[in-house]
């Protein structure tokens, strides 16, 4: 046990943090914000909990990543649009040797979404929207995005995670930055997909009832062991950066 973190380092290039053990070998990482409490949401979304350091590590991730996913009930809540490379954001993504672009991928069983939204009608040529789905979808509503959106059936009566995050490798993106929601973070875990947790601990007590960053069903097996490979700190918040250690063979 120790009783002090390892030196602490001033002006850190956060940039530079995110990076390291990311950009060459990719994976899928997870990035959340959570109360001291454990909640998730702060009247029903995530922004309520934010702080100027966890906006900032929000950014570099992105800065980061060749594609971003998200629940359709995280696309909803927090209200999704394309993305915009600013300038300076074009510039800092050359910088790591990653394209101007940054598309999103949106992750659906039922299709439970409008294709006249801005996150689908409205996404560039060159970072159209790509919708992760099964073949249970509504069929007319798959039709209709196909129209406007890159749709990938994986799997049958849900999507098959693990066939999603390869499909979305072979497409050349292979830095795979989740924002949520809780759901599709327990199912992407429970899966055995996710490489890395980025989480923001807010200083803040919620009190009881909020979301925790993940849910659903019951996990069948054993808890996900992690490894913290780095932490910052500003303004008495928290950013932790978990490693997700490989789960023990069952037959074994």
């Amino acid at each position: 046990m120790r009783a002090l973190l390892p030196t602490p380092e001033d002006d850190v290039d956060v940039h530079a943090f995110y990076a390291a053990d990311w950009l060459d070998v990719g994976g899928l990482r997870v990035n959340f914000v959570a109360s001291v409490d454990g909640a998730a949401t702060e009247d029903g979304a995530s922004r309520g909990l934010q702080t100027a350091g966890d906006n900032r590590i929000f950014a570099a991730l992105r800065d980061l990543a060749d594609v971003v996913v998200a629940g359709a009930g995280t696309v909803r809540t927090e209200g999704y649009k394309p993305i915009t490379v600013s300038d300076r954001r074009r510039a800092i993504r050359a910088k790591y040797g990653l394209p101007a672009t940054l598309p999103t991928a949106v992750v659906s069983r039922s299709l439970r979404l409008n294709p006249a939204d801005d996150l689908f009608a409205a996404a560039p040529d060159d970072a159209r929207t790509i919708v992760l789905t099964c073949a249970a979808g509504d069929p007319r509503v798959r039709a209709e995005l196909e129209q406007v959106a890159d749709v990938i059936v994986c799997g049958d009566r849900s999507v098959d995670l693990a066939a999603a995050r390869a499909t979305l490798a072979d497409r050349g993106l292979t830095r795979i930055l989740c924002e949520g929601g809780p759901l599709l973070f327990a199912d992407l875990a429970r899966a055995g997909v996710v490489d890395e947790l980025c989480l923001s601990i807010s200083p803040l007590l919620t009190g009881p009832g909020a979301r925790r960053i993940v849910a659903g069903e019951l996990w069948p097996d054993d808890p996900h062991r992690l490894t913290l490979a780095g932490l910052l700190e500003e303004d008495d918040a928290l950013f932790c950066r978990y490693r997700f250690s490989p789960q023990p063979d069952p037959g074994h």
